[in-house]
C-alpha cells in the first residue's frame, strides 16, 4: 500500500492560468522504499517534494499522505508524518544549541518534557551526534550540521522522510555517509524519497522518477532507467560513469556481459570478461 499517492499534481507560482512549474506529475512511495527523484536543475524536482510535503498548496490533482487527502485541516498531521532535509542545513536551525535546536520540533506540538528528552537523544545517537548536543550548530562542519538537520527530522519521528539535494554541500565521505542513512531508514521501514541530480547516487534506489521540465518522462528500477543513454540525454541528465564506459568499450568493439551501474559491478564484469 503507498504511503504517498500523488496524481496529475500541477503546480504553478503565477496562480491558476499561469505557467506550470510542474504539469500532470504521478508519483507514488512506499514504506521500506527508497526513491529518487533525479533530474537537471531547474527541472521541478523541489517545487514537487515541497508540494508532496504540503509545504506548497495543492493547485491541481489528488494528493494523500498517510491515507489523508492534502487539505488544509490534515496539514498539521501530514507536516508531523513528514519530514524534510534541505540542501543547506543552516536553513534548519533556529536555536543556539543543538540540543534545543532538535527538541524544537517535538516542544512546538506540545509533547511532554521527558517523551521530548527521549526522542532528542535517541535522534542525536541515530546521526552519531550525541558528543555534541551542547554545541553551537554554526560551530559545526558542513558534515556535523547535515547530520544535526537529520536529527531534528528524526525527532519527530516522522514516517515520510524528503531530502532535497542533501548531499550537494557535503565532502565525498559525508555525501556516502547520508545516502547509506537513507538506505537505512528505508530499511526501518521509512519511506523515503531523495531528490538529486546526481545519477551516481541515484544507483542506491529502489526506484527512479526521471523528471524534464517540470514533468516526469520516466520511472523505473536504477537498471532501467540509468542506462538508457538516450533517455537521460533527453533529461540533461549524465549516465553514471560505469554505465558510461561500458558504452565506450562497446564502440570499441568490447562486448562485457552486462552493463555495471557501479564501480563494484564494473570490476566484477571486467574480471570475468
Amino acid at each position: 500500500m503507498e504511503f504517498l499517492n500523488g496524481c496529475d499534481l500541477s503546480f504553478s507560482y503565477d496562480g491558476e492560468g499561469g505557467e506550470e512549474t510542474l504539469r500532470d506529475v504521478s508519483l507514488t512511495l512506499k514504506k521500506g522504499e527508497l526513491a529518487a527523484l533525479l533530474g537537471a536543475n531547474g527541472c521541478g524536482k523541489t517545487t514537487l517534494v515541497r508540494l508532496l510535503s504540503t509545504l506548497l498548496p495543492l493547485q491541481k490533482g489528488n494528493l494523500t499522505v498517510a491515507g489523508m487527502p492534502a487539505e488544509p485541516g490534515n496539514r498539521y498531521e501530514i507536516l508531523r508524518q513528514c519530514g524534510m532535509v534541505f540542501q543547506n542545513p543552516e536553513n534548519q536551525f533556529v536555536s543556539t544549541e543543538l540540543r534545543e535546536d532538535v527538541a524544537f520540533a517535538p516542544e512546538n506540538y506540545r509533547l511532554p518534557r521527558e517523551e521530548v528528552d527521549r526522542r532528542v537523544e535517541k535522534a542525536l545517537k541515530s546521526v552519531g551526534m550525541e558528543a555534541f548536543r551542547n554545541r553551537a550548530p554554526e560551530s559545526l562542519s558542513g558534515g556535523e550540521k547535515q547530520k544535526a538537520a537529520l536529527a531534528g527530522v528524526l525527532a519527530m519521528e516522522p514516517e515520510l522522510l524528503l531530502f532535497d539535494e542533501a548531499t550537494t554541500m557535503l565532502d565525498p565521505v559525508g555525501r556516502q555517509e547520508m545516502l547509506l542513512r537513507m538506505r537505512e531508514l528505508a530499511t526501518e521501514g521509512k519511506a523515503v524519497l531523495m531528490v538529486t541530480h546526481r545519477t551516481e547516487e541515484a544507483v542506491l534506489a529502489d526506484r527512479v522518477f526521471l523528471m524534464k521540465e517540470g514533468a516526469v518522462i520516466a520511472e523505473g528500477s536504477p537498471r532501467e532507467v540509468l542506462t538508457d543513454l538516450a533517455l537521460l540525454r533527453e533529461a540533461g541528465a549524465a549516465a553514471p560513469v560505469p554505465v558510461r564506459l561500458y558504452y565506450d568499450l562497446k564502440k570499441q568493439g568490447v562486448l562485457l556481459s552486462e552493463c555495471p551501474l557501479t564501480g563494484e559491478e564494473l570490476a566484477e564484469v571486467l574480471r570475468c570478461r
